[in-house]
């Protein structure tokens, strides 16, 4: 009788091993996800319309540590949510914009991508990364489900703005996704961990956090698939796009670090979820708004920011993990 909860309680001490496993080898997992994308696209080709609700699940999973207070409090304090959103849609779209028209040339089709790329929303794995490094998940939520609600309207005048370009943005189906992928699920956990009296916080949550961190490899594996092609026929001037968009991704994180910290100064929690709501973005919006509106040239820069913001978001996410437990020192 005693030996069967003796191997339910070691079957469960293995599987919470190997959560804790894949969240100490980001480093290594997350550029080997990469390069099995675009080594293997024809392999994960199938697996890709599967990726919006791998999302959700990832979401839902993180938001069980959530509840309607820190919402609350989240929400008390709107400065934070509108500095970050001032580097998203502001900042980051006019930087990079002046840099790139110094690079190559204003007018240059890479300058349109550049900027496109830097105009879309937070992206939605934010809130996996925010979760996988003890950031504030409330603050996370807010400013991703802002940034997505304004996105219909800054996308289109910044666009025009900077590179004189109109397009026109489906604002139901970029909502929809972003209600698909996060608001939903998001929702759904904090009433469950409301209406369980945080039984959701305490048991579930630890409970499947290995779920999120198993699906992360094959999230970034599949959406690596898209930059399969360019990356096997890389020429002098795409090598140098690539390292330009390198370069602006690490600026993104540093500047969303630097920022945070001086904002968020006594809050561990809210300079992680500030510095990853900062440094990423929705590539594939800025992808499908790419191959619908402009050529080849202009969807690059979009579609190559994929592998470098989720390696940068393990490298930078274990140098926050690092700094906070100095400072706490």
């Amino acid at each position: 009788m005693e030996t069967e909860p003796a191997t339910s309680s070691r079957a469960y001490d293995a599987w919470r091993s190997l959560g804790t496993f894949i969240g100490e080898h980001l480093m290594l997992i997350v550029p080997c996800g990469v390069m099995i994308g675009i080594l293997f696209p024809h392999v994960l080709l199938p697996i890709k319309p599967l990726v919006p609700t791998f999302f959700a699940i990832m979401t839902l999973q993180n938001s069980l540590s959530n509840d309607l207070g820190a919402m609350r409090r989240a929400l008390r304090h709107p400065t934070i949510l509108m500095v970050t959103l001032g580097i998203v849609h502001v900042a980051m779209p006019l930087l990079t914009f002046a840099i790139a028209s110094l690079l190559f040339g204003a007018g240059s089709p890479t300058v349109a991508g550049v900027v496109l790329e830097y105009s879309v929303p937070i992206g939605a794995s934010t809130i996996m990364w925010i979760g996988m490094f003890s950031g504030e998940i409330a603050l996370g939520l807010s400013i991703l489900l802002v940034s997505s609600l304004i996105s219909p309207v800054t996308i289109p005048w910044t666009l025009e703005l900077l590179v004189g370009t109109t397009v026109q943005i489906e604002a139901l189906g970029l909502m929809g996704s972003m209600a698909y992928m996060v608001a939903i699920p998001a929702l759904l956990a904090t009433i469950l961990n409301e209406a369980t009296h945080g039984w959701a916080k305490r048991v579930a949550f630890p409970a499947t956090t290995p779920v999120s961190r198993l699906l992360l490899p094959v999230i970034v594996a599949t959406n690596a698939t898209g930059i399969s092609e360019p990356i096997r026929h890389l020429t002098p001037r795409l090598t140098a796009i690539m390292l330009v968009m390198l370069g602006f991704a690490v600026g993104a994180f540093l500047l969303g670090m630097f920022l945070s910290r001086r904002m968020c100064a006594d809050d561990d929690g809210r300079f992680v979820s500030v510095s990853f709501s900062c440094g990423i973005r929705n590539v594939t919006a800025g992808a499908v708004l790419a191959s619908q509106f402009f050529g080849p040239e202009v969807m690059f820069p979009a579609i190559i920011a994929t592998p470098f913001q989720q390696v940068l978001a393990a490298v930078f996410g274990r140098i926050m993990s690092r700094t906070l437990k100095r400072h706490a020192t």
